[in-house]
């Protein structure tokens, strides 16, 4: 009930704006930014970088891996253009500086302004937080900053019934905000700005009159902790590594396509395999089914095995350790897992979709989109066959947090 009640203004706001008020009001809203001051203000200019969310909670997520490594590695790059300032907002407080990765450091909170040529950058997941203070946001426009966003992926509008509906709801508010407002968008793969031109174009009438730019991931870990120097320290492991086994790594939710690969394993283990599968990743919304299918599981606890509160140091010991790692996603933005595994030298089995096959020439193996049980489970064996016998050659992805970081700066330059 309190949920319902916080979103309740946001409900309002969807409901009165159907889809051609959206259009309307995403273009008069876009109208002005030609009016805004394009000149630059001497000295170095501010670079405002949106951590609302990471900075008050790290949950460890993907996104949040993504978040934190371009956020440090912008640190590392030190430009000599732009003073880099993190700010967050919460429902007391718009927009201010914080002190990141430090917490003890001390910041004087000032709540953040622009003046012609600075620019603020949402790169967390602040859906909320944008939505709350849009006001802030075009204030900081009228001063002369400008605003772009990091967008990771756009299926919450193009497959809702994936997420809960009040995350749907956030998304949407979320994305009609920014629409309106910014100059640019970082997308996180090809993919992603494909889907991005073709959701502002039928969303809201937007054939251009933006920049988007497409900033490669990173894959190694170690960049993105807060303290690089925890890498170095022994984590002791929870399950036994000695023996191989295949890792799934992300959130349990409908669109992970945990279900199928369970299936999958299941049918191997009725045939007597001992193969093992160990499933890394937070509970989602709407997989109360598939929990309990996991928890009341026979092999659970030995050959199937299931950590809800793995960090990021544990994370990457674990992908040491695994013989390979399977990505059964319904569709992705990106796909961290598969980077990550293939940057830790690991073979990867994915399921058959177009945002994978980008990745055949790092030796990525795949399985039939809407494979059977069956089938899906005969790829597995012969997959895990092939690895075992040192058939499967793996190259390491180029890409690094450094080049998206240099790749950022460049694009909103």
């Amino acid at each position: 009930m309190k949920t319902f009640w916080k979103l309740l203004p946001c409900r309002i706001e969807q409901a009165a704006t159907p889809g051609p008020v959206r259009k309307l009001r995403a273009r008069w809203q876009r109208s002005r930014l030609a009016s805004m001051p394009s000149r630059h203000s001497a000295g170095p200019r501010r670079l405002y970088v949106d951590l609302a969310v990471i900075s008050r909670h790290d949950a460890g997520t993907g996104i949040q891996r993504v978040v934190r490594a371009l956020a440090r590695s912008l640190l590392s790059e030190n430009p000599a253009d732009w003073d880099i300032c993190f700010v967050a907002a919460d429902r007391r407080r718009p927009y201010h500086a914080v002190a990141w990765p430090d917490a003890s450091k001390i910041v004087a909170p000032d709540e953040m302004s622009a003046k012609p040529g600075d620019l603020f950058l949402g790169l967390d997941f602040s859906l909320d937080t944008v939505r709350r203070y849009r006001h802030q946001l075009t204030r900081f426009q009228r001063e002369g900053g400008r605003l772009w966003f990091l967008v990771c992926d756009l299926l919450p509008v193009e497959r809702p019934e994936w997420f809960s509906p009040n995350n749907v709801l956030r998304y949407n508010a979320w994305l009609d905000t920014i629409a309106g407002l910014a100059e640019g968008f970082l997308c996180i793969s090809d993919q992603t700005e494909e889907d991005l031109r073709r959701v502002l174009a039928t969303r809201y009438g937007l054939q251009g009159g933006y920049r988007a730019n497409v900033v490669p991931m990173g894959h190694d870990i170690r960049e993105s902790l807060l303290d690089p120097a925890s890498g170095d320290r022994d984590i002791p492991m929870r399950f036994d590594v000695e023996t191989p086994f295949a890792l799934m790594v992300g959130t349990l939710e409908p669109r992970k396509g945990h279900a199928d690969i369970l299936a999958a394993f299941s049918e191997l283990w009725r045939q007597g395999a001992d193969d093992r599968l160990v499933l890394v990743g937070r509970m989602g919304w709407a997989v109360e089914g598939l929990r309990d299918a996991i928890r009341t599981h026979p092999e659970h606890g030995g050959k199937l095995l299931w950590f809800d509160d793995v960090d990021d140091l544990e994370l990457e010991r674990i992908y040491q350790a695994c013989q390979g790692v399977i990505i059964a996603s319904h569709a992705e933005g990106f796909g961290l897992p598969l980077i990550e595994a293939l940057g830790h030298d690991k073979p990867v089995l994915a399921r058959d979709l177009p945002i994978f096959r980008i990745h055949d020439r790092l030796g990525v193996h795949y399985f039939p989109a809407n494979g059977s049980a069956t089938q899906i489970g005969a790829c597995i064996r012969q997959w895990v066959e092939h690895v075992r016998g040192g058939h499967v050659r793996v190259l390491r992805p180029e890409a690094s947090w450094k080049l998206s970081a240099q790749s950022l700066l460049a694009a909103i330059d």
